[in-house]
């Protein structure tokens, strides 16, 4: 059993730290990216459609982090710390995805 133990808990730790390392990776390519292209064209076009939805697409996403928070019987503190770091990955997402040019590229007539 304690072999089980073993393996099961060095499988969790590669998986956490790889994720971590994956979104690190992820973050400093798409910031590198935003400030190479700076694509702001769309941001200065429609500065208050542009902050609706980023704030629209943080909220949306955080509202399922807190119901499974909530049904698995975490405290209001975690719910509240977990919700408010899943908000802030989807803005600054979404925010990189425009500022590097992927919604350009994806979406071209709005761009």
């Amino acid at each position: 059993m304690a072999i089980i133990e073993d393996v099961s808990s060095g499988v969790y730790k590669f998986i956490k730290y790889a994720m971590l390392i994956g979104i690190a990776f992820g973050f400093t390519t798409l910031f590198v990216s935003s400030i190479i292209v700076h694509d702001t064209a769309y941001i200065q076009k429609n500065p208050k459609f542009f902050l609706g939805e980023t704030l629209f697409m943080g909220v949306l996403t955080t509202i399922p982090v807190m119901l499974i928070s909530y049904l698995r019987g975490a405290s209001k503190s975690e719910i509240e710390k977990g919700s408010g770091l899943i908000f802030l990955k989807i803005v600054l997402l979404h925010i990189g995805f425009q500022l590097s040019g992927v919604y350009s590229v994806i979406f071209p007539k709005s761009a």
